[in-house]
């Protein structure tokens, strides 16, 4: 399940954690809206993600969408290479805005 943690003034942060397949989708799901909820800016922190399917990057295609809704537009700090494999398969780099890759320009 991924973690959310975050200070009075500070961003919202989301930790994912290294599974992001469907049967994590409830636990991201419910942690997401949390962060959102906060109407606070949110980092999301995506280094440790190892399995990603279809079912996690529906949660975090929406997850961005809704905030750039309400102007809180998601701040990347680290991308694994799985999530950016599997977001550039599902072609969801306009919806989910992910850091290049260390090396990459």
């Amino acid at each position: 399940m991924a973690k959310k943690t975050s200070g009075d003034k500070a961003p919202a942060a989301v930790v994912l954690d290294a599974d992001l397949r469907i049967g994590a989708a409830p636990a991201l799901r419910d942690i997401l809206l949390t962060a959102l909820a906060s109407g606070k800016p949110v980092q999301i922190d995506g280094a440790g993600v190892t399995h990603v399917d279809t079912a996690g990057l529906q949660l975090l295609a929406a997850f961005s969408r809704d905030a750039r809704a309400r102007d809180l537009a998601p701040v990347w700090l680290a991308a694994s290479d799985s999530l950016h494999k599997g977001v550039a398969t599902l072609g969801l780099h306009e919806l989910i805005e992910l850091p290049a890759r260390a090396g990459v320009n």
